[in-house]
């Protein structure tokens, strides 16, 4: 007879989350299969060794359980209603007609700034209209519709909006593009969004608030909390402070201040998080000592509850609120509890709850550092014996924690912050003190903000001093090196190294065989990659069009407008130095994130385009750069390895890009009469293997003149016609905005970044 024992239930909740993990993938349930009929048949036949394990009737509940997970979730994943906002922008385009609309709705999320200097949050939407003549006229695509926006809209235009409010806004309806993954893991904007039941966007101009609201809500308790820290400290330095108490997600911190904790490897100081519920339950416990253990145990239970209820129970400070509230519940019983167990339970709980947060980076992030300060933060600091207990034991906690969370990070991320742990170790002392400072400020602050500010005042030179010692960190020569994004195989590889160590006492004496084996693994491909590699890619950026191209002799980058996309692309691609950065006009709006990309990966020479055009921002971006730099010449090539750049004309620009044995023709036409085809038409220009163009006006005239065998639009959508013109003509043709980053191989081949499925990985 079968009896269902601990070890049972642990096994099952391992395969539930296990299948919630594979639901990611397009094939998982082949994987569930395959890995259950492996531990099944082992059990059921295996030697001796498997004998320790639970029955093989266990292990095939499991591999259903593990089914029925993906199952769980793939229920779970929104789709978008029948009358969901998001099914006008296809309606639009049937009948040709542009997507600006008048929507109506509620506020639902507190407007934060979004890197472009707008403001974004969710709208519950109420009734939309068109606002095309044709479709007034008809009486068509108005009315009711239901859904969620993502908006964004002027900074100055949002400054006034909050939650609960009723607004009408007019702008761009559009579809979020679905990030890439075939060979670079671009940023899934689509399936973030779906995640949080919204399916379309709006690009807003005009705001006009219709009903003010109700003037109390979670948002009004975390505005009034920020107010009390920027009265006391001011603007930045509050908005760090209420970072570490709400996190990050729902403060509007300065983007060039979670750059500088990211680079030092302190990331996780502005998220809430296990270290913050920590520190609060410490210091409640440690307050509260002459109490009896029932009050002191209900205080800290407060504490924690508060604390999760201020962020907004965002996953990472839910899970750390419920180990805290696990470990009081034991201290009461008196009994010793089980961290390992309690993990795997409260994890299972939070999926079963919502699966569709095995998806949230914080959520995987924060189960893995918690993890690794479970299962290695002893042994780790038993190993440090030689150094004085005070310094012993933060070092062990934050090694412990970043080995477990580094071959995700990798995989995700692409980089290492390489002076995070003595990062980690100097701020700690702050980063606790501004912690519990910041929670009592902001608590006092919410009865009383004058005190709250006067309290949070106390607090302005160590939030200056870890500010200067984080910005210091990341100026450090090689702050932050990018080893490229990990493939999946590796990471599995990766974490079963670790998993030997911590299971197998034989090979936990052979631990830093295993290390090497595990830096081997990591930098032997990376080396690899850096010294043979030789590709181009055309990055999905329609605003500013943007080429990397990597070689062994050094990597060339044509335009640098979008700093965010550019540094995230080079991370996953472990460049870590621009050889020769080209900007083909002299605009500081189309350049400007040279400036930014030049703080993270350094740029070792500039060229641009001698155009007449050009604007006093741009020169004095190149004074504050500091790096060597000098005009093209035109019509003189000019070399590195094995590119070779021609300006063929500068007003607006034409490039020749000759690399290997293959041809490229960029073409600039900002302007809207077309006036570089009526220029390549007297100039005679050999047909290019590759023709990449921006601009805004594209005519069926331009193939006709130059006559190209692939064509790259960076642009968002293609004129219906000149698609025609091209499928007619059988020429090849990618449209970034649609396709996504485009790459083109020596052997002249081009590959679109299409989506692999629409899981994040």
């Amino acid at each position: 007879m079968f009896t269902i024992t601990k070890a049972d239930g642990i096994l099952w909740a391992i395969a539930f989350i296990t299948g919630c993990i594979f639901s990611l993938f397009q094939w998982g349930w082949l994987g569930i299969l395959a890995l259950g009929g492996m531990l099944y048949g082992g059990r059921r036949w295996g030697g001796r060794v498997w004998l320790r394990l639970p029955a093989s009737q266990s292990f095939a509940i499991a591999t259903g359980v593990a089914l029925l997970a993906m199952l769980y979730v793939w229920l779970r994943t929104p789709q978008p209603g029948v009358n969901d906002i998001s099914t006008l922008v296809p309606r639009l385009e049937a009948l040709n007609l542009p997507p600006t609309v008048l929507v109506e709705g509620r506020v639902e999320t507190t407007p934060l700034p979004n890197r472009a200097g707008r403001l974004r949050f969710f709208l519950g939407v109420e009734r939309y209209e068109n606002l095309s003549g044709e479709a007034a006229k008809s009486g068509v695509l108005q009315g009711r519709a239901s859904g969620r926006l993502y908006v964004t809209v002027p900074a100055q235009q949002g400054a006034m909006l909050h939650p609960s409010q009723r607004i009408r806004l007019v702008g761009r309806l559009y579809l979020p593009r679905s990030g890439g993954s075939q060979f670079f893991r671009a940023f899934n904007f689509r399936r973030q969004l779906q995640l949080q039941y919204t399916f379309a966007g709006l690009a807003a101009n005009k705001v006009t608030i219709l009903d003010q609201g109700s003037p109390w809500g979670l948002w009004a308790l975390r505005q009034r909390i920020v107010q009390v820290h920027a009265q006391g400290l001011g603007d930045r330095h509050g908005a760090v402070v209420s970072g570490m108490v709400l996190g990050n997600r729902a403060v509007a911190i300065p983007f060039e201040v979670r750059d500088s904790f990211r680079r030092a490897g302190l990331s996780h100081a502005l998220a809430a998080s296990g270290f913050h519920t920590a520190i609060l339950l410490a210091v409640v416990l440690t307050a509260t000592r002459p109490l009896p253990q029932r009050w002191r145990s209900g205080l800290g239970a407060g504490v924690l509850v508060f604390f999760a209820f201020l962020t907004g129970f965002a996953p990472s400070a839910m899970r750390a609120a419920l180990m805290g509230l696990a470990g009081l519940v034991a201290l009461v019983n008196g009994q010793k509890g089980q961290p390992l167990v309690i993990l795997l339970a409260i994890a299972t709980a939070m999926l079963i709850y919502n699966p569709l947060w095995i998806e949230d980076i914080g959520f995987q992030l924060s189960f893995l550092a918690t993890l690794g300060l479970i299962v290695s933060a002893q042994p780790i600091s038993d190993r440090l014996h030689w150094l004085p207990t005070p310094l012993r034991s933060p070092l062990a906690v934050a090694l412990a924690a970043t080995l477990w969370v580094l071959p995700l990070s990798l995989a995700i991320f692409g980089t290492i912050p390489v002076y995070g742990l003595p990062a980690n170790v100097i701020a700690n002392p702050f980063l606790i003190l501004l912690t519990v400072g910041g929670f009592i400020s902001a608590t006092v602050g919410f009865i009383l903000p004058p005190l709250g500010s006067a309290l949070a005042w106390l607090l302005s030179y160590p939030t200056a001093l870890l500010l200067w010692l984080i910005e210091t960190i990341g100026r450090w020569p090689g702050a932050v090196i990018a080893l490229g994004s990990l493939g999946w195989l590796q990471v599995i590889v990766l974490y079963g190294l670790m998993l030997l160590v911590w299971l197998s006492p034989p090979w936990r004496r052979r631990w830093f065989l295993l290390f090497t084996l595990g830096v081997t693994l990591v930098l032997v491909p990376f080396i690899f990659r850096q010294t043979t590699l030789f590709q181009a890619t055309v990055l999905a950026n329609t605003r500013v069009p943007t080429l990397v191209i990597q070689q062994p002799a050094g990597t060339v980058v044509i335009n640098g407008g979008d700093a965010q996309g550019l540094a995230a692309f080079l991370a996953q691609e472990g460049i870590n130095r621009i050889d020769w950065a080209v900007a083909s006009d002299r605009q500081y709006r189309q350049q400007q994130g040279w400036r930014d990309i030049h703080e993270i990966t350094p740029i070792r020479q500039l060229t641009d385009v001698p155009t007449a055009k050009s604007d006093p921002a741009y020169w004095e971006m190149l004074t504050t750069l500091k790096v060597p730099y000098q005009p093209l010449p035109l019509r003189q090539p000019v070399q590195l390895g094995q590119v070779k750049i021609t300006v063929l004309r500068a007003d607006p620009a034409i490039l020749t890009l000759e690399m290997g044995n293959t041809q490229w023709l960029f073409v600039t036409d900002p302007s809207r009469d077309a006036a570089q085809t009526a220029w390549l038409a007297v100039t005679p220009v050999e047909p290019p293997q590759v023709l990449w163009w921006w601009g805004r006006k594209l005519t069926p005239r331009l193939f006709e003149i130059v006559k190209p065998r692939s064509v790259i639009l960076s642009r968002n959508t293609l004129d219906p016609a000149i698609a025609r013109y091209l499928k007619q003509k059988q020429i090849p043709y990618f449209v970034v905005g649609e396709a996504g980053e485009v790459r083109w191989q020596p052997d002249g081949s081009l590959k679109a970044n299409t989506p692999q499925n629409d899981g994040l990985i």
